[in-house]
């Protein structure tokens, strides 16, 4: 009798899920044809705002924003699954579209999409395929940079744009520890939360935790070298232990104990809003590469949008996407009034990332961003992605905690989750094989 009680509790609950989004749905105008799109925040504020335009282009087509974020993904599944009440255009987190791709519930976008395929960053076109058919389009994108306060740097006799690799990061953190008598510490890392800085310095320096067969390769050299790295800042005492995103973290922004912050674009917004006072005092520098001459640029964050199969007007539907994120004007529109970066590479050279932003004296920093971010290593992603990630997350902290060997948390970890998601662990000899060996191979090789 339980068991019969949950099921039908759980079967209610998915019902009302899906159905919630449509109460007081907006009907269309007369004569015109409704293309219904989900998306959330800021996000759906920048699909308004270039459907407007779209819209009297395409007189015959009503572009209807849900703007319904909570648990839009959870319920877009369970819609997806039900194969009712399903919207025309939904997006979804980049790191999460994998889910999504395997599904077989979404429209093919292969030959739509396929003319553009040089026009967007490699790295995030590829999360979009699945067994080499397109089933989702990059939208927006969060390449990182390092966010610094001119003033401590000029205080202490520093210049961080003669910083080029991390090791160049790492030995400047300790000359402003000791210039400043331990008072500043170069950035923000809690051996509690390491999680976003190892994803970080996972893509940038080209590791992984899934190959493109979805196999585990998490004990890889790449891997052990950012592992490596983050010993290196929390040993030197470069650190400062905040939680990222926590009232002190934000508190830390107008103070003078924390000299930089490597981060996504999309943090932007959250600094002027708590860093107002400073305004005019904030600079932007690329990231550190890992070795000289080696790409200075990393992402987190960003998203997709999709096509559900089921989608009456997938054609219409299309065309929207098409404009919103196909178009240098569409994608600079979204990015100006809302903070949406471009995934379509083509956007890098409009005027608008000359400009120069008063909170960064002056400094066109939207420049710095775009830098090298077409370079970007592709991160693989698989339906099991938040399990890996959580499972990094909590034992992080162990690692930092305890001082276990790189190699030993990264094998330990990568077996661990090979038992629970029930995939191939590829062992670290046969990941520094390949990397030895696409390392001696030259430009000419296959």
């Amino acid at each position: 009798m339980v068991p019969t009680i949950l099921l039908v509790g759980l079967l209610v609950l998915a019902i009302v899920l899906t159905w919630l989004p449509y109460v007081g749905l907006a009907k269309p105008p007369a004569g015109k044809r409704q293309v219904e799109v989900w998306s959330w925040t800021n996000a759906a504020d920048a699909l308004s705002g270039v459907s407007e335009e779209f819209e009297a282009e395409h007189p015959d087509l009503d572009i209807y924003i849900n703007k319904n974020g909570s648990n839009l993904q959870t319920r877009l599944l369970l819609a997806l699954s039900a194969g009712s009440g399903i919207p025309d255009v939904s997006q979804l987190q980049e790191r999460e579209a994998a889910k999504y791709t395997r599904t077989g519930r979404l429209t093919d976008l292969t030959d739509w999409a396929s003319p553009y395929r040089e026009q967007f960053v490699p790295a995030f076109w590829d999360s979009c395929v699945y067994e080499g058919r397109m089933y989702a389009l990059p939208w927006d994108v969060g390449p990182c940079a390092v966010y610094y306060k001119r003033w401590i740097f000029e205080e202490y006799g520093l210049d961080p744009w003669t910083i080029e690799t991390w090791d160049d990061f790492v030995a400047m953190g300790v000359e402003l520890k000791e210039r400043s008598g331990g008072k500043v510490r170069m950035l923000p890392l809690s051996e509690a939360n390491l999680i976003e800085m190892l994803q970080i310095l996972m893509q940038q320096n080209g590791g992984n935790v899934f190959d493109v067969q979805g196999r585990i390769v998490l004990d890889s050299p790449q891997n052990r070298q950012v592992l490596a790295l983050m010993r290196q800042m929390l040993d030197t005492g470069i650190n400062a232990d905040l939680t990222p995103y926590s009232p002190e973290w934000e508190a830390s922004y107008q103070t003078d104990n924390v000299a930089c912050y490597p981060n996504a674009v999309w943090a932007v917004a959250a600094l002027k809003q708590a860093a107002g006072d400073t305004a005019g005092k904030w600079g932007v520098f690329p990231m550190p590469a890992f070795e000289k001459g080696g790409i200075r640029t990393s992402n987190l964050g960003g998203s997709v949008l999709i096509i559900p199969r089921e989608s009456e007007v997938a054609e219409e539907a299309w065309s929207f996407i098409e404009f919103a994120n196909c178009t240098v004007e569409g994608q600079i529109e979204q990015f100006r009034e809302q903070g949406l970066f471009p995934a379509l590479i083509t956007a890098y050279d409009h005027p608008y990332f000359d400009e120069k932003d008063p909170f960064f004296a002056d400094q066109a920093v939207n420049k710095v961003f775009a830098q090298d971010f077409e370079k970007l290593p592709t991160m693989t992603r698989t339906a099991d992605w938040n399990e890996a990630q959580a499972y990094l997350g909590r034992s992080l902290t162990r690692w930092a905690e305890t001082r276990q060997d790189n190699g030993a948390y990264l094998r330990g970890v990568a077996e661990a989750l090979g038992r629970k998601v029930v995939r191939e662990v590829v062992p670290y000899e046969e990941l520094a094989a390949q990397r030895e060996g696409t390392d001696e191979s030259g430009p000419d090789d296959e």
